[in-house]
């Protein structure tokens, strides 16, 4: 009895021993996810650029990647990338001969003062500390706004290889537009009004416009920018959506989740339906409309930055705009549209598409590929596609067509047409002659 007595007293030190330790384990486990939670900010309203999501990448790597330059810091640490930081330091160098008042004591300053709200905007924890973050938005700020100056103001270029060469200002337009290589508008704008107020001698507008002048062949279609609000603009991708979408309340429609597109082009094309360029009234890009058998669509220009254009606008909506997916319902309904070569080939004949890339089916690929991988809750074109259903389910308006296909597509074929008609008629109006003949 009492060597059990012993063993028992044994037993409940370890146990003792052993609550201890688990104890302690657990203190030094709390204290690790406590340091990693630590440097993580709150989530933020004001955040608005974002990772892609692997989904998305897998469909098109080299459209969300940047090919030249890094903008921000989701690609900060890319060696090749990197290979432009001299550019960047020669960009800050030459504003601030442009405007010597600005003394970069002052820009750092300055800066230090939004860094806060700065890192907000980014989705996700950066891991920079407050003389790495400042400085990247420096130099990455200016080389932004004096590309931008540039690009508008050829006469300011001087002597510049980026300018030189005519391929690095093009990809480095591609890489202005990618979500991941997006600096704050704010960021940009406070840099921008660091010069002196008066410029009178300058030949560019402010950056807000100028923006959308250097990027006018990406949103050419909308004529209405000063309408946008200003203060709402996130980052020049957002201002580019803001260029495309319908600018008013009243001029969006309603979203309708039950309402599909079911018809190609070439299928609405066989049921009668007419296509025409522009839409009457309106100046928005992403529009379209269906009325007495013609359906208008905005020209679109088919060219090497329509893809990562959009489907970076798209990632955007996904993660900021779920509610208000204009450029994803957009690239649904043109994914409806084109299925073959076909489909293309007759909104190109009909001056809708204008296909710079030269072979019609790296055309349709590339509007194919918009809408993979993506989440779309209902259409903004739900009218639209309860229109064309309607007329397409009318057997008259095929046999219309049929008709003037078959019979009436030349003035031969209209003039035989007509001729075989007259035939019959005075084919039956002999017949009947001749049986009121056979009877009186």
């Amino acid at each position: 009895m009492v060597a059990d007595h012993k063993r028992m007293e044994d037993i409940s030190d370890k146990s003792g021993e052993n609550e201890l330790e688990y104890s302690v384990s657990i203190k030094i486990l709390a204290d690790s996810i406590r340091e990693n939670l630590n440097p993580l900010l709150p989530l933020s309203y004001e955040s608005c650029i974002y990772r892609v999501p692997k989904v998305l990448r897998r469909v098109s790597e080299s459209a969300y990647t940047p090919k030249l330059v890094s903008l921000g810091p989701f690609h900060r640490d890319n060696e090749i990338l990197g290979k432009m930081n001299v550019h960047k330091q020669k960009y800050l160098k030459t504003y601030l001969d442009w405007y010597p008042e600005i003394k970069l004591e002052s820009c750092l300053e300055s800066l230090r003062g939004i860094e806060g709200r700065a890192r907000q905007c980014y989705a996700e924890f950066i891991n920079l500390n407050s003389f790495q973050f400042v400085e990247m938005m420096l130099l990455d700020g200016f080389f932004i706004i004096v590309f931008l100056i540039k690009f508008y103001s050829p006469e300011r270029r001087g002597s510049d290889p980026i300018f030189d060469t005519m391929w690095m200002s093009w990809v480095i337009e591609h890489d202005m537009i990618l979500l991941e290589n997006q600096l704050p508008f704010f960021v940009l704008e406070h840099l921008f009004n660091l010069a002196p107020v008066s410029r009178q001698d300058d030949t560019y507008p402010d950056l807000f416009d100028m923006t959308i002048q250097v990027f006018q062949g990406l949103v050419e279609k909308n004529t209405t920018p000063n309408i946008i609000d200003r203060s709402e603009v996130k980052h020049i991708l957002d201002l580019l959506r803001c260029c495309c979408i319908p600018l008013s309340p009243s001029e969006s429609p309603q979203v309708d989740r039950t309402s599909k597109g079911r018809y190609s082009v070439a299928e609405l094309h066989n049921a009668g339906v007419k296509f025409k360029a522009g839409v009457s009234g309106s100046s928005c890009l992403l529009d379209a409309k269906f009325a007495g058998g013609v359906l208008e669509i905005q020209p679109l220009c088919i060219e090497d930055r329509t893809e990562p254009f959009f489907r970076n606008l798209i990632a955007f909506e996904q993660f900021h705009y779920p509610n208000q997916a204009y450029v994803t319902s957009y690239a649904v309904f043109l994914d409806n549209l084109i299925n073959t070569p076909k489909d293309a080939d007759l909104l190109i004949h009909h001056d809708i598409i204008e296909n710079c890339l030269g072979d019609h089916k790296e055309a349709t690929h590339s509007i194919k590929n918009l809408s993979k991988a993506i989440l779309a809750d209902g259409s903004y074109f739900s009218r639209d596609y309860a229109k064309l259903d309607a007329y397409c389910n009318k057997r008259r308006h095929k046999w219309m067509t049929s008709l003037r296909r078959t019979y009436l597509h030349s003035p031969w074929a209209i003039i035989s047409f007509i001729a075989t008609v007259f035939l019959i008629i005075l084919t039956l109006m002999q017949a009947i002659c001749s049986i009121i003949s056979l009877y009186s």
